[in-house]
């Protein structure tokens, strides 16, 4: 995590961090530590550099984004159709 990252946990600014999204990007381990203020398809749609299996592990279907929202496999599809085809991110998921 870089120093922003950890200024924002400290500050208890950390509650704010679907609307963050949209202004930063942040690493993956901050996003990971701090899955409980952040809605998965906010992630999905404000960060640009996220991997397959963050997006499998972390952001797929998950408990805690609110439960009008959540991020199934076409959602993260979507993300990654221009890097990888179907079948790719199929046996990334089946992996996962």
């Amino acid at each position: 995590m870089n120093d922003f990252e950890l200024e924002l946990i400290k500050s208890n600014k950390i509650i704010f961090l679907n609307s963050l999204l949209y202004k930063y990007q942040f690493s993956e381990a901050f996003l990971i530590r701090n899955r409980d203020y952040y809605d998965s398809w906010h992630c999905l749609k404000s960060q640009k550099e996220l991997t397959p299996d963050f997006c499998f592990k972390y952001l797929y279907d998950n408990n805690t984004d609110s439960s009008d929202n959540w991020t199934d496999f076409y959602d993260i599809y979507n993300y990654f159709k221009e890097k990888y085809t179907f079948e790719e991110l199929y046996e990334i998921y089946i992996s996962i």
